[in-house]
């Protein structure tokens, strides 16, 4: 099992849109994958049209001492399955005061087999969630729009993970940097583009995600843009994503779908 966390400080950079899709493309090609949202606002929960007064469970179960993922009931959608947000996390990160309650995301997710991969979407803040999420996290992925408070709040995001790698998550192996709605004909783009890759070098990814209308317009109501157009620029470039996690032996790597289809 894999825990991939997705977090910027800053919103705006496509992290919810990455944590839905790269999700989405796991799943499609054969990973058994559960995406955990861990924003308070929900944003990736009301994105697959879940309402949370249905469900049996949230990620604020993630929040109670002893609790194990195998105990919770999550919701099973087309590539994948999905533990939701609740409004109760806005009142009960006020109780998380201690040291203890940093690890209580990787103490429910700890030992399980039931998924190939996990990811941990984010709220746009330094906060005990957010920590949890970095706590519990193997690889951390950071979405940066080119510009410069998308790619401030990159590196502060940055700063933060190796802060927690150091002290509280020996085991975060990998952080990560992914280009996000890169319009390649703006000058300040290809600028802050080329600044990250100087900057940091081998921890921004190759494949970058560019500017596509139908990730904003099309995800919505449990649908992501696989279900549109598997041919769209959003679906290409969140597939390449996913390939490069591969490779990158990120993921553990087995015959997928599109292995045996080819």
């Amino acid at each position: 099992m894999e825990v991939i966390t997705i977090g910027n400080h800053k919103g705006g950079t496509g992290k919810t849109a990455t944590s839905l899709h790269i999700g989405a493309v796991f799943g499609l090609i054969g990973y058994k994958t559960l995406l955990i949202d861990l924003d308070p606002q929900g944003f990736l929960t009301r994105m697959m049209g879940v309402d949370t007064n249905s469900v049996v469970d949230t990620s604020l179960r993630l929040f109670d001492v002893d609790t194990s993922l195998a105990q919770l009931e999550t919701v099973p959608l087309p590539s994948f399955h999905l533990l939701p947000s609740s409004e109760g996390m806005r009142t009960r990160e006020k109780k998380l005061t201690s040291t203890i309650d940093l690890f209580l995301v990787k103490e429910a997710l700890r030992g399980q087999d039931i998924y190939d991969v996990i990811i941990l979407d984010t709220a746009a803040a330094l906060s005990s969630y957010v920590l949890n999420a970095l706590v519990a996290a193997d690889t951390l992925m950071i979405p940066v729009t080119p510009e410069l408070q998308s790619v401030h709040g990159a590196e502060q995001t940055w700063q933060s993970a190796r802060a927690v790698q150091g002290r509280l998550n020996p085991g975060l192996k990998r952080l990560m940097f992914l280009l996000t709605n890169v319009h390649g004909r703006k000058k300040v783009h290809r600028q802050y583009a080329n600044y990250m890759r100087k900057e940091h070098g081998r921890l921004v990814m190759d494949t970058v995600v560019r500017t596509c209308a139908s990730v904003a317009v099309e995800c919505h109501g449990g649908k992501t843009v696989f279900d549109n157009n598997m041919n769209s620029r959003g679906a290409k470039d969140y597939s390449a994503v996913v390939d490069e996690l591969i490779r990158n032996e990120v993921v553990p790597v087995f015959e997928t779908k599109m292995d045996s289809e080819g």
